[in-house]
């Protein structure tokens, strides 16, 4: 999951793209990619009901349409799990 409220505090304290990058554990490119949204939206500070959802959905709202249309769903784990555990079943 992105930190986007992370990313943009930073930013706004002065911050280099490649520190934020490095503090976060997120590419340089992703970094720049939610630094160029903000600035288009004009958004230039947080307030406390600036969540991480929040902005998520404020920034790339064609982001988590894609993915609903697209029918890309959560992994459910317990299943691979209890699949994993049949007889003969491999990680193939």
């Amino acid at each position: 999951m992105i930190h986007y409220r992370r990313i943009l505090e930073l930013h706004f304290k002065g911050t280099s793209q490649r520190t934020i990058s490095s503090s976060v554990g997120h590419s340089r490119q992703t970094v720049s990619d939610v630094i160029k949204k903000a600035k288009h939206l004009d958004l230039v500070e947080l307030t406390d009901e600036m969540t991480n959802q929040w902005l998520a959905e404020f920034l790339f709202p064609k982001k988590e349409a894609i993915a609903i249309v697209k029918g890309y769903f959560p992994v459910d784990w317990e299943e691979v799990h209890r699949e994993l555990q049949k007889k003969n079943m491999t990680l193939k």
